[in-house]
């Protein structure tokens, strides 16, 4: 699997791709199986000299995403703490995947859509505006999957098709550490 690497205000050189190319092929050594691979670079001028550049990298198998951010100083040290962040995920995946006793269809995972827009600069009037929307597939799945999945993910809510219901929830992690589901309701306002 080839890994699309997008720069943003961010120079790659020949040697700086080089290296994170091998990075990727060390990642991809351990999981098997890839059908998308992608890493997002983004430089700001920030006051603090460690967060400079920002590495996203999002790795699909088809059925399941895994997706890391760090960032660092320069490009070499963002994608050193995004690697090692994605060789975690990777272990946590395989253990909760492939060692599970579940069966491997249980676990099913929303793909994110490889189109979405971004607005750029702020709004000529001041009012808040939505400035990126993310579109992605979503499987039916129970809340115990859908915990699962929002664990790969390492978010804090996960949006997904409850088969139990019937219809869209939101889970989401508490304070305490435990789960929260948000069921929506049609009113006639």
């Amino acid at each position: 699997m080839e890994l699309q690497i997008h720069a943003t205000n961010v120079r790659l050189s020949d040697g700086a791709r080089e290296y994170i190319l091998k990075k990727h092929r060390r990642l991809e050594r351990h999981l098997k199986g890839l059908s998308d691979a992608r890493l997002e670079l983004t430089g700001t001028a920030s006051r603090a000299k460690d967060e400079r550049v920002t590495a996203q990298m999002t790795l699909s198998t088809g059925r399941h995403v895994l997706r890391g951010q760090e960032r660092g100083p320069d490009v070499y040290t963002a994608i050193d703490a995004v690697a090692d962040v994605m060789d975690r995920q990777i272990q946590r995946y395989k253990g909760k995947v492939y060692r599970s006793e579940q069966p491997r269809d249980s676990v099913r995972a929303a793909a994110p859509d490889a189109s979405s827009e971004d607005g750029i600069g702020p709004s000529p009037d001041g009012e808040a505006r939505v400035v990126r929307t993310k579109r992605f597939a979503v499987t039916p799945m129970d809340v115990q999957e859908a915990i699962d999945r929002m664990e790969l993910l390492g978010h804090g809510f996960f949006l997904f098709y409850n088969v139990d219901s019937e219809e869209y929830n939101v889970l989401y992690r508490r304070r305490d550490g435990d789960y929260g589901i948000i069921e929506a309701e049609l009113t006639g306002e």
